[in-house]
């Protein structure tokens, strides 16, 4: 076994002025409370992370020093099998949270991971890494989810993810809400959080519900994010919640600086003042190349907004002059250049677009007129037409794109021309329902699939997530759903199951 070694970012391990510990610091309570998780797995590693928290609503609780961690990863269960191990620093300014990028490991192979501090002993997570990119791949396990409101309902999504074993979960976004409504089961520790401390307390009350912390401690997790993570409906520098732009800009440093500290996300996507690094490229082997893209941080503002509306709503597409801008990104141009240079060049199997919002064209208007939702990707035509031509350019197949948001299941053919039934079907998409998330737009939709005849099925009464299995011949996502998520024994079975043939885009009932 090659030798494991630890990399991790200076920001992380260099203590500069902040005080060290001295002697013993005495928990009153677990200061592993919020559990431990593993993710952007690679073929030779992957983070872990954890965040002391004794008690996680409480800033005080850990004096402002910054208190030594200790880690282990082990080729067993037991931890017998120690290969590796060390130290870092919980540093009070970055909420005693840690993050150890580990190096160095065998690609395609589970290991078991845990923490100890000042005698306490965390539970033992497990991580994978991932098949060495381009080696012949059988097969994958992998689910995906969105919109996960605390107050809707309990996460039992994830205990079922769990009994089904992926390889790795997938999250599109909106991993917690900063808003309330509907009728709550369970709530949200105070008020719409706008500082870092309010952030911190929002992402510890999800963190201690029992099955996410399962998740994490399962498998490694990727992730992106949509905009409940900071504020519904923003783009870059503005939300319509706090519209005054340097206050906003203090709300999102905080939202991001908590989401990392959250996360076990690599050094490198740390909140530097200016920007996170949420998009990556990932390669399975030679199965499948995912695209995991930000379509928040760097989207140009929402299209044709008004002094009195500055939030997502429904739009004719023919009275919005700011879509005809070939110049309005979703995803800003450093992005989209990266984005360009990269989807679909390699020779894997299946070529994956992950994001947060449907990509599929949506029609929401009964009629001629052409109705657009602006805080959408029909807000963004320019980018969406880019990304179909490099498709249709480098003559690409297999081509899969995954999304949540909207809180109910889509499946749909992607079409050259949404205006066309008959032209080239590009893409194959599924999206996501919510895992708790209400909706109330089941008529709606309903009413609306004669002017999308290329979204094949719709459903948002159900909560769920999907679990995709993929071989070189078929991708196959299976649609699970809960029997009730407000309750929090809810039991999961397969709804329905849509496959994609290997080169024959769109997907069909299995």
């Amino acid at each position: 076994m090659r030798g494991a070694a630890l990399w991790a970012g200076a920001a992380l391990t260099g203590l500069g002025p902040v005080k060290r510990a001295v002697g013993k610091t005495l928990f009153l309570n677990d200061p592993f409370q919020l559990g431990v998780a593993s993710g952007d797995p690679i073929a030779d590693g992957f983070v872990i992370w954890t965040r002391l928290a004794p008690d996680p609503f409480d800033p005080a609780a850990l004096a402002p020093e910054a208190i030594p961690v200790g880690w282990e990863v082990a080729a067993d269960a037991t931890m017998k099998k120690i290969i590796a191990k060390g130290q870092v620093w919980a540093r009070p300014d970055m909420a005693h949270s840690v993050h150890v990028d580990v190096r160095g490991l065998e690609p395609q192979r589970p290991y078991f991971y845990r923490f100890n501090c000042e005698g306490v002993t965390s539970r033992v997570g497990r991580a994978m890494t991932l098949p060495t990119p381009r080696t012949p791949v059988d097969r994958m396990r992998f689910a995906f989810a969105s919109c996960t409101h605390l107050e809707q309902g309990y996460f039992s999504a994830y205990r079922d993810m769990v009994t089904q074993d992926p390889a790795f979960i997938l999250h599109l976004g909106d991993y917690f809400y900063e808003s309330s409504w509907g009728t709550p089961v369970r709530h949200h520790p105070g008020p719409e959080p706008r500082t870092l401390e309010e952030y911190r307390a929002y992402h510890a009350a999800y963190k201690m519900d029992p099955d996410l912390q399962a998740a994490h401690a399962h498998c490694p997790w990727f992730f992106t994010w949509d905009d409940h993570e900071v504020a519904n409906d923003y783009s870059k520098d503005f939300a319509p919640a706090t519209p005054d732009p340097w206050a906003f800009q203090q709300r999102k440093m905080a939202a991001y600086k908590a989401y990392y500290e959250h996360m076990p996300l690599r050094p490198y996507a740390a909140y530097n003042d200016a920007e996170m690094i949420m998009y990556q490229r990932v390669l399975f082997g030679d199965l499948a190349q995912f695209d995991i893209t930000d379509g928040r941080q760097y989207r140009d503002p929402l299209p044709c907004q008004s002094p009195d509306w500055r939030a997502g709503r429904l739009y004719d597409a023919a009275q919005c002059a700011d879509l005809a801008d070939p110049n309005r990104s979703m995803f800003g141009k450093v992005q989209e250049n990266w984005l360009r240079g990269g989807f679909a060049r390699s020779d894997t199997r299946w070529n994956v677009l992950a994001h947060a919002l449907m990509f599929t064209d949506f029609d929401q208007i009964i009629g001629p007129a052409r109705g657009i939702y602006t805080d959408s990707w029909g807000g963004y035509p320019a980018t969406r037409r880019m990304l179909l031509d490099v498709i249709k350019q480098r003559n690409i197949g297999n081509v899969i794109t995954l999304a949540g948001d909207i809180h109910g299941y889509f499946v749909s053919d992607v079409k050259d021309d949404p205006l066309n039934t008959q032209s080239q079907t590009l893409m194959s998409e599924f999206v996501v329902t919510s895992v708790t998330s209400e909706s109330y737009n089941a008529a709606l939709f309903n009413s609306l699939l004669p002017e999308n005849p290329h979204i094949k099925f719709v459903d948002d009464t159900r909560r769920g997530y999907i679990l995709c299995d993929v071989d070189k011949n078929v991708w196959r996502s299976n649609l699970r759903v809960a029997d009730n998520v407000r309750l929090r024994n809810a039991s999961y079975t397969t709804y329905k199951s849509f496959v994609v043939e290997n080169g024959k885009p769109g997907p069909v009932p299995a």
